[in-house]
Formats: structure tokens, C-alpha cells, sequence
């Protein structure tokens, strides 16, 4: 794609003037005007500038699915670019972000634009705006780099009086908020036009699934290093939420604080739009009517006909989706929990308060109670599960495959095998370039975030190849906590749903042979590559177009191996662990991807996210081997016996240690 194109998307997300004097290109006048000519959508502009938007309710979700599958459906790359200047000018400033972003993410000329980090482009979603004010006004005073001083302020939403603090920092991690908003972006359950039709994706609401679980799964394992509990399901609607939470976010324009949730609160009927009320009752109702579908095994669709239940259709019904076999029966139980959550504080709108953070996809994770809320969700996929027989030995074995050796090994560092190492550390993040703020891009301006980080690591493995032939081999690598909050051993069938998958990745074996295998933590299958911020993106523009190869204009400025910012941050790959060191079970599971495989992609971020416009590169159910109990007549109640019967698996204690906080970095 040629870079006046990137800029041209840029400017769509609030970047430059209508000139760019440093990079010597004029904007087109359509980013002034627009044709009165033109035929645009009808209902849009509904929900009114300086509201929030919230994904979780429906009036907002279908205007913004009106827009984004207008923009998807422009052919020219020109008319996609006039029709997402005048939807700006319109658009509530949440809808517009989050329509410009899905319809970003599932043209067909996405993959030629990089688009910056969401927390540059929406600060106040990601940051305070007392922050945010204090870096601006560092700026002001010439001084664009945050003080030492100024440092910890930045993530502090609480006391250690609340017991939930221990594990803010990792609820509050911008990089994790901004995978979560991105996954509904790039999965929205208002569905994508496909020949007229609103449709879902292939095994979306099984990746609905499988990439919530896995983000409790790595909760619960920083919950047990700061001696909490796991995350307790908000399965009793009847009685108070013992954790409260204040997020200090506002919105676009810092005129709106999304409402605190102090301790105490009870869910009440939602009755802020009184032409479509979400009441309590209904919520039950809609939860027996899935837990039914369950024990069945069987969906009533709309035409009185029955479909059988899998993890697909039962995540599309739970979201739900568009997808859903039947919405009117099964509700909206994900979506109206959410909603309820949300307006919790003033659930008539009697005193015009603004939702809670459970409202937006980019702020949720925040929130505790954001984690009970899906454990109740992922207990019914639990008992779908459940439902199933366990894997026999013919479908977790892999004849002539033995895997002799595994281990980890810190990089560059005199650190023992198997000991992984984390920090704390100070970073500096640039903010500069708000959406809807005209501003000087070239400048800076910079707020520091408390983060967790690991030092890489690098997986050793040994594989022997029995058979003749070559083989294409799936190598599975989960890791979990070997020990509970009493500090007793896990059992296994207990242990499985705390199983987090690292990576995921195919290596050819060859024949009769020992091969041994080395793959770097970097490479995962579940984190996404790093990100560009607009300067970073100005820069790549700037060297292309100063090019003097020919068709330079025309070739692309970004990195094609990236899938649509898909996936989570490098960062929180790891749990933190504990100063003592946290002991974890390593699982590696070497499968015959011949058997398995969709395709042949299996890249960073496919995990959690798949590839675009192709089906899920892994046959597999998505968490296999542990997405089912184990059958502990056959395979013993514990990780090591169970490992013991196969010879394609293995398993080895380690243990994460976290170091002394890191200085701030840039």
C-alpha cells in the first residue's frame, strides 16, 4: 500500500492538519467536506457526541454495525476513506473508534496499514485524566519526560486495604485491555455482512470461549502468588459484591467519569432504556433455559426444530451473537450481565450517572468483578464439557513419537534450567496523539505505566522419530500451578482448567532421527508482535516515501507477518510468580498435525485470534488435551501419572521467580 494511503488512515483515527508540511503531502479536501451527493446509512448518529458508548448494548452495537459494514462494503479504497471522514464528523466519538477499527480489521486491504496502540489513539480509556492533564502539562513546560516523582501515581486506582489491589497492576495492564478490545473488534458479535447476511466467523464463539478461559486461567495463577483465592464465580445475584473498584477513566473529552462501584453493591434491574429493559429474572431465566440446552444436548431454534449443542453454537447462544440458534429463547446472558454490571450504581437513571467500566470492552478487564462475571459465564462451558467423554488413549497418543527431553532456559543469563525470571518495571508510554485533538504528532507526550515483564526465554526439547517417513508434528506447551491456595498438589482434573497455553507451534521431524529443537519465547503462538505508535508508523511512511526503488508508492509500510494486532502482550506472557519462586508444572504434548491442521498457519496471535479470512488453522478443540476431564480410572488423578502413560508427552516442574523492580524505561 503507499504511504499517502497510511497517512490518509491515520488521519481518519485524528492524525495531523490537513497538511502535513514535514512529510510534504496535502490531505484530499474530502476530509473537509464530503459530497452531499453521497447516500450514506440510515440511523447513525443516533447515540449523541460526549456519551458513552457501551459494546454490550444493543441499540449502540447495531448503529455501529450499520457503519462498520457500510465501510467494509466500499470497494475503493477512496470512497471507504470519504465515507469514514463524514461518519467522524457525525458519530458518537466511541461508536465511530470502534466502527472505524472492526471495518480496519475485516477489509480486504487491512493488512497493508499498520494502526497505532488503541491507548494512543483513546488515552483517556487507558489513563487518567489527572494524569493526562499533568503530562500535558509537563509539555506545556517543556518537559515531555514524566518525573520519577510522578511515576507511581499513574496505576494507583486503590489502597492495599482492598484486598483486589494485590493484583491491579495485572488487571490494569494496558496492553491487556487494549488485546481485549481488539478481540471484540476483530470478533464482533453484531456479526459481518457477507452477501447481504449478518454472519460470524469460523469458531467464533468457541475462540469466545477458549480466550476468556484462558485469560482467568492466567489470573487465577497471579491470584495464587499474591495469596488470594481464585476467582470466586458471581453465580448468587441476591447478594452484595463484596469487591468495589474505581477506575479514575473518563471519557473522550474527561466531561464524564465512569461510575465507581463501591463495595456492597447489588444487581438491580436495569431500566436506564425503558424500551428495552434488562431485568434480573430474565438473566435466570435465560441461564436455565442454556443449562438445559446443555443436559439435552440439544438447541430450540426459532422454527420449533432442534440442533445439536457444541462449544460453538453454545458460546454464540451465551455472547450472543448473531450466530446465536435462537436469541429470543436463550437471551443475552454474556451481554446483559455486562450491561447490568454496569449501571449497577443507578440502575433507573434517576440521577444520570455514567456507566461503570463494565460497560466498554476497553475498560471491563479492570474491574474484578469482570472475572467473577466470566467465571459463572465459563462454568456453562464447563459443564458442556463436562458433557463429553473424556479423550481416550487412541486420541492423546502419537504412535512412534517420543519426546525424550524438555526444559527452559533464561536467555543471556547465568540463571538455572528451568527457572524463569519476572520484574517489575517502570514504562514510558507516548500518548501524544489524541483522537479527536489536533495536535503536533512529532512532539511527545509521555505517561509511565507499572507493568509486569519477564527476561526471555528459550524452550529446549528432544524428539525421537521412530517412523521412517518425515512428520509434521504439533508441539503443544501449557503451563499451570502446581499447587493450590492451601499448598496442596493440584489433581489433575482440577488442575486442567488452570492450564495456560504458552504456544503452539509445527515442526517437521525427520525420519529415524533425534531432533532436537530450540524455539524462543518471542516466537509464541498466543502474544502478539510489538506494536507501532504513530511516530514509529510516520517514520516507515517517511522512509518510503523518500524511496527511490521503483513502485516504491506503491508497496506496503507495514509488516505483513502481523494478523490485525490479534493476541496478547509479550509482557504478561509469563505470571509474575513469587520472590521465593512460584512452582509451576511445564506440559509439552507433541501431536500429528497431518491429522490435525486446518492450515498450515500457525503464527503469533493465532491461539486467541486464527487467521483472517481463513478457517482455524487447528483441528483440535482449542485448550486440548485439558478442555475435558480426564478419566482418572485409566490415567491416575495427577499431571506426572498421567504424562507417565504417554510417550509424545512430558512434563517438569519449574519455578518462576520475580526480581527487583526495574528503573523506568523508555
Amino acid at each position: 500500500m503507499d504511504p499517502k494511503k497510511q497517512l490518509e488512515v491515520l488521519m481518519l483515527f485524528g492524525y495531523g492538519q490537513e497538511k502535513d508540511a514535514s512529510l510534504a503531502y496535502h490531505f484530499p479536501a474530502y476530509f473537509v467536506t464530503v459530497p452531499a451527493t453521497t447516500i450514506y446509512p440510515a440511523n447513525t448518529g443516533i447515540l449523541k457526541k460526549g456519551e458513552f458508548f457501551s459494546n454490550f448494548k444493543k441499540k449502540h452495537t447495531d448503529e455501529a454495525a450499520r457503519v462498520y459494514n457500510y465501510l467494509i462494503s466500499c470497494d475503493k479504497f477512496e470512497d471507504f476513506v470519504k465515507a469514514a471522514s463524514y461518519f467522524k464528523g457525525i458519530l458518537n466519538e466511541g461508536l465511530y473508534l470502534y466502527a472505524l477499527s472492526v471495518a480496519l480489521a475485516h477489509r480486504k486491504d487491512e493488512h497493508s496499514f499498520d494502526i497505532p496502540f488503541l491507548w494512543q489513539l483513546h488515552p483517556h480509556a487507558y489513563f487518567s485524566n489527572s494524569r493526562i492533564k499533568a503530562a500535558l502539562a509537563r509539555l506545556q513546560l517543556d518537559k515531555p519526560t514524566v518525573a520519577e516523582s510522578d511515576i507511581v501515581s499513574t496505576f494507583v486506582t486503590g489502597t492495599h486495604r482492598d484486598p483486589e489491589f494485590k493484583v491491579s497492576w495485572w488487571r490494569e495492564d494496558i496492553g491487556l485491555n487494549w488485546h481485549h478490545a481488539h478481540w471484540h473488534q476483530v470478533y464482533p458479535w453484531a456479526g459481518i455482512e457477507i452477501n447481504g447476511k449478518l454472519t460470524t466467523k469460523d469458531r467464533e464463539g468457541e475462540l469466545f470461549y477458549y480466550m476468556h478461559h484462558q485469560m482467568l486461567a492466567r489470573y487465577d495463577a497471579e491470584r495464587l502468588a499474591v495469596g488470594l483465592l481464585r476467582v470466586i464465580p458471581f453465580d448468587n445475584w441476591n447478594i452484595p459484591i463484596q469487591e468495589g473498584y474505581d477506575s479514575h477513566l473518563t471519557n473522550e473529552y474527561g466531561t464524564l467519569q465512569y461510575a465507581p462501584r463501591p463495595s456492597g453493591m447489588v444487581l438491580s434491574d436495569n431500566y436506564t432504556d425503558p424500551t428495552s429493559p434488562v431485568t434480573v429474572h430474565q438473566q435466570s431465566y435465560n441461564w436455565n433455559r442454556l443449562l438445559n440446552a446443555i443436559n439435552t444436548g440439544k438447541f430450540q431454534k426459532k422454527d420449533n426444530s432442534y440442533e445439536d449443542v457444541n462449544i460453538d453454537n453454545l458460546g454464540a447462544a451465551i455472547e450472543s451473537s448473531v450466530s446465536s440458534p435462537n436469541p429470543d429463547l436463550y437471551g443475552s446472558l454474556h451481554n446483559h450481565g455486562h450491561d447490568l454490571l454496569s449501571i449497577i450504581t443507578d440502575p433507573d437513571g434517576r440521577y444520570k450517572q455514567a456507566m461503570g467500566v463494565m460497560g466498554s470492552v476497553e475498560t471491563a478487564v479492570r474491574d474484578p468483578v469482570f472475572f467473577r462475571w466470566h467465571k459463572y459465564i465459563d462454568n456453562l462451558f464447563i459443564m458442556h464439557k463436562n458433557m463429553l467423554d473424556p479423550y481416550s488413549a487412541d486420541d492423546l497418543g502419537f504412535k512412534n513419537i517420543t519426546l525424550e527431553e524438555i526444559s527452559v532456559k533464561v536467555n543471556d543469563c547465568d540463571q538455572k534450567e528451568n527457572v524463569l525470571t519476572t520484574r517489575m518495571e517502570y514504562l514510558n508510554v507516548d500518548i501524544y496523539q489524541s483522537m479527536f485533538q489536533q495536535e503536533n504528532p512529532q512532539q511527545s507526550l509521555q505517561v509511565s505505566v507499572y507493568r509486569v515483564n519477564h527476561d526471555e526465554f528459550e524452550y529446549n526439547m528432544k524428539v525421537n522419530n521412530a517412523n521412517s517417513n518425515n512428520v509434521k508434528a504439533a508441539f503443544r506447551v501449557f503451563m499451570a500451578p502446581s499447587f493450590d491456595e492451601h499448598s496442596d498438589r493440584f489433581g489433575l482434573n482440577e488442575q486442567r482448567r488452570l492450564f495456560i497455553e504458552m504456544d503452539k507451534f509445527v515442526e517437521e521431524l525427520p525420519g529415524n532421527t533425534t531432533h532436537e529443537i530450540k524455539r524462543s519465547s518471542k516466537l509464541s503462538s498466543v502474544v502478539k508482535p510489538p506494536g507501532l505508535s504513530i511516530k514509529d508508523i510516520l517514520k516507515e511512511v517517511e522512509t518510503k516515501r523518500k524511496s527511490t526503488k521503483k513502485n516504491a508508492e506503491s508497496e506496503c509500510v507495514c509488516r505483513r507477518e502481523r494478523y490485525c494486532e490479534c493476541g496478547l502482550p509479550q509482557n504478561i506472557l509469563l505470571p509474575r510468580g513469587t520472590e521465593s519462586g512460584m512452582m509451576f508444572d511445564l506440559f509439552v504434548m507433541v501431536t500429528d498435525w497431518g491429522s490435525d491442521n486446518c492450515t498450515d498457519n500457525l503464527d503469533q496471535g493465532t491461539s486467541y485470534c486464527g487467521v483472517k479470512n481463513q478457517k482455524y488453522p487447528d483441528g483440535r478443540a482449542m485448550g486440548f488435551p485439558f478442555d475435558r476431564k480426564i478419566d482418572v480410572k485409566f490415567f491416575n488423578k495427577f499431571l506426572d501419572t498421567f504424562v507417565d502413560k504417554f510417550d509424545n508427552m512430558l512434563s517438569v516442574p519449574i519455578t518462576i521467580k520475580t526480581m527487583p523492580t526495574t528503573k523506568q524505561t523508555a
